[in-house]
């Protein structure tokens, strides 16, 4: 079974080790990088990330990073698609190991009905954004129900969900 697991003393050092594979190293940054930007953003008094680590039968295999935006009038989807507020998942990865075997898609769902809950406010959509290049990434997201806005952030592609 996949679930979603708070990071922990117990489980951070492993999730920091958590490997892309070979030629994947620049579509998402180092899960340590992950984690420090989340403690600045929580003693900064903003929102708290949410960052997970993803477990399938008590075996650690990735880690996915969302956020709560509320958008300004100047913003990309608020401008033209009117969202107000959307969950920003702006880290997602499946070690090296566990790729291709379908865990990236259960993880996938299973965290867009985490956020279809509301955790920290109500939402018009669900954003992300992954490098061009990955085609990977893009297959997935748009079986998902993404849709790319044809727009980029820091030369990513912009996808929504809209809930």
């Amino acid at each position: 079974m996949l679930e979603l697991r708070r990071i922990t003393h117990d489980n951070w050092n492993a999730v920091e080790k958590l490997k892309l594979a070979k030629g994947q190293e620049g579509f998402v940054a180092p899960n340590l990088y992950s984690l420090a930007e989340a403690y600045v953003d929580l003693t900064n008094n903003e929102k708290p990330p949410m960052p997970f680590a993803i477990y399938f039968n008590d075996e650690l295999v990735g880690f996915a990073m969302m956020e709560f935006c509320e958008l300004d009038e100047d913003e990309l989807l608020y401008k033209y698609y009117g969202d107000k507020s959307t969950y920003n998942l702006f880290r997602f990865m499946i070690d090296e190991k566990y790729q291709g075997k379908g865990l990236g898609r259960e993880a996938m769902l299973k965290i867009l009905d985490y956020l279809k809950t509301f955790p920290q406010g109500k939402a018009d959509s669900i954003s992300l954004s992954y490098e061009p290049t990955n085609d990977v990434a893009r297959k997935l997201y748009v079986s998902l129900g993404f849709v790319e806005t044809g727009y980029l952030y820091e030369e990513e592609m912009v996808a929504r969900l809209e809930l």
